[in-house]
This record gives C-alpha cells, structure tokens and sequence, in this order.
C-alpha cells in the first residue's frame, strides 16, 4: 500500500473538517520549517527534529576522511553531513505489537 501526500492532506481535511488548501498551507510551512532548520546553523553542529511522537530526521556532521585500506586507498571524502529519517525503538515495537498480536 502506498499512500501519497495528497491522499493523507484529503484524509486530514475530511477527519479535522477542515478546507484542504488550508491544510495544505499548513503542511508547506511545516516543510520549510524543517528546511529553514536542517540548513540554518553551522555545518558541524548537530540537528535532531521530532517530527511526530517516535518519528524524527537528525542531521550529523561527518568530517573529511582519507581512506587508506583495501581497494579504497588514497580516497579524500570531503566534509559533509548525513540527514536521515528515524523511527524510535518503542514506536516500531508498539506497531508490530498492533499487526501481530491482534492475530492471536
């Protein structure tokens, strides 16, 4: 099942009675806001965002490194950082306890 954006803004606008363009204003200053906090402070500085309750995007710093081993030798990787969604430990178990054990 994949569920698009435009689907989940209609589902919010129904369930909240809402109009969607509003709901749609909201969601495009939610992302900018996140954009506006993922490239505002210093590169080395890291940045963790909780999104919802378990769900969360962190961006670290990686600093340059030099490869010198195996078929990686005299590799420069520059400085750069890393930005990845993550999902709790707690949040993953609470939906597998929600699909399995409601089979039993």
């Amino acid at each position: 099942m994949k569920i698009s954006q435009d689907t989940l803004l209609k589902q919010i606008a129904d369930k909240e009675g809402m109009n969607i363009a509003a709901v749609r204003s909201i969601f495009r200053s939610a992302e900018e806001l996140v954009w506006d906090y993922l490239t505002a402070s210093g590169p080395a500085e890291d940045v963790a965002l909780k999104l919802f309750h378990g769900i969360s995007i962190h961006r670290t710093y990686v600093g340059e490194k030099k490869y010198s081993k195996g078929m990686f030798q005299n590799i420069s990787c520059p400085e750069h950082v890393n930005v990845k969604a993550r999902i709790s430990k707690y949040y993953h178990t609470q939906v597998n306890q929600a699909l399995f054990d409601s089979q039993e």
